[in-house]
């Protein structure tokens, strides 16, 4: 099947932290519990969704080391036209 990853992988399907307590820490203390269990569980990598119109997100996860993933949809012909990225980090 080709929507099953080849390889055993963590997926994060969201993470929302309220506007007021953002920048406090709490978004990466939990990215490094789900990264740290990644790691125990033997995950070949860390993945997840989030929004391209969503900067200050992508910047988090960028900051963190998470790349675009090759199965992303902007990696597919049409896939500009599609509003999310699928970001990952090896574990």
């Amino acid at each position: 099947d080709e929507d099953v990853p080849a390889h055993p992988v963590s997926y994060l399907y969201e993470l929302q932290i309220r506007r007021t307590v953002q920048n406090l820490g709490l978004g990466k203390r939990l990215m490094t519990i789900i990264e740290l269990l990644s790691i125990k569980l033997r995950m070949k990598k860390c993945m997840l969704t989030v929004f391209r119109s969503n900067e200050a997100a992508m910047g988090f996860y960028v900051r963190r080391k998470y790349v675009v993933d090759e199965c992303s949809p902007s990696n597919f012909e049409g896939g500009e036209e599609c509003d999310y990225e699928i970001l990952s980090k090896s574990s």
